[in-house]
């Protein structure tokens, strides 16, 4: 991807935004920074990754998202691969532009005002949290003490000494997601429940917490509690299903599985019938299709093998009526016949 930071006139000049300090540092750490910087001071010239990567000593897969992020904070525009500053001048004739058009509407009410500005503004989001490089964490954890405690009772529970790259996982739920130090050691300590007991998982499920808005130890404790809900449903399902080794469940697999059993509480042996059922039919196992299947008798208020049993018979005897309906006198049609060649 080629970069291409043009300042016009001011290409001389080595330019930091205050909005960078203002609004960006809070949720930056030193690989966006530094990323920025240097694309800043290298103003007018087409740099790559890999130039930027050489330069700084950032991850070249991590540079893409670093300059993403100064895209949503409002600092570049990207258009075609290309990134360019944001314009102030244009920000600010549109506020004028805002503030003329409330200027305008005199009967509206500061309460409607306050809700049209509120529904236009737009929320930035950290799409995926970047880890502090090297440099960073270790200055962090030196002077860091929060830190410091954290990292000592992540060893103790995981059983190892942690290395840089797992301290700066671990800064990063705690400064860039918001994750309070009990929260993140209920993360450490659930992870290792559940067999994974690796910084990975822990980082993943981390920034789902945190998306979540999990924040709290009454919120990590009733998504734990969920969690494992969850891993028991599918845990039933996959044994009714006779499956081995299937993997990990995807999101959706386990909302069916929530819904199947803790919603519509069907008994393993139904599990089993709408199973066979749909693999008689579609000849493999789909989620999509059993979650139809035991919507139906669900709907129908079919709970066990009597009731389906009932509601097949049913079934039959309406198909049944039906053909003899629809069914044609062999008699009648040659009385219509014959009538058809009376003069």
């Amino acid at each position: 991807m080629s970069i291409n930071i043009n300042l016009g006139a001011w290409s001389s000049v080595f330019a930091v935004p205050s909005k960078i300090v203002d609004e960006g540092l809070k949720f930056s750490d030193g690989v966006k920074l530094k990323v920025l910087l240097y694309v800043l001071r290298n103003a007018g010239k087409n740099l790559t990754d890999s130039d930027i990567s050489a330069a700084t000593g950032v991850n070249v897969t991590d540079i893409p998202e670093a300059l993403d992020y100064w895209v949503n904070m409002g600092v570049l525009c990207k258009s075609n691969g290309e990134f360019t500053p944001v314009q102030q001048e244009e920000s600010q004739s549109a506020n004028d532009n805002s503030v003329k058009e409330i200027k305008a509407e005199p009967k509206q009410s500061v309460e409607e005002i306050a809700k049209d500005v509120g529904e236009t503004k737009q929320k930035f989001v950290v799409t995926k949290p970047q880890k502090p490089d090297y440099v960073f964490t270790a200055q962090r954890l030196a002077v860091d003490e929060d830190l410091k405690i954290l990292v000592g009772e992540a060893q103790s529970a995981l059983g190892k000494v942690l290395s840089n790259s797992d301290i700066a996982t671990l800064l990063m739920l705690k400064d860039t997601c918001g994750l309070p130090l009990d929260v993140i050691m209920m993360l450490i300590q659930y992870c290792i429940s559940i067999g994974k007991s690796n910084m990975r998982s822990v980082e993943n499920i981390g920034i789902k917490w945190a998306d979540d808005g999990v924040f709290s130890v009454e919120a990590a404790d009733a998504k734990i509690r969920q969690a494992n809900i969850s891993n028991q449903n599918y845990s039933i399902v996959k044994t009714a299903f006779g499956l081995n080794n299937p993997g990990s469940p995807t999101a959706k697999q386990l909302e069916f599985c929530n819904r199947w059993i803790t919603e519509w509480k069907f008994s393993s042996e139904m599990l089993r019938e709408a199973y066979e059922r749909c693999v008689d039919t579609k000849g493999v196992m789909r989620f999509s299709y059993i979650d139809g299947i035991l919507k139906r008798w669900h709907n129908a208020g079919v709970m066990n093998l009597n009731d389906l049993a009932e509601l097949d018979s049913d079934k039959k005897k309406k198909s049944g009526t039906q053909k003899r309906k629809t069914s044609y006198n062999i008699d009648e049609i040659k009385k219509i016949d014959t009538l058809d060649f009376i003069d």
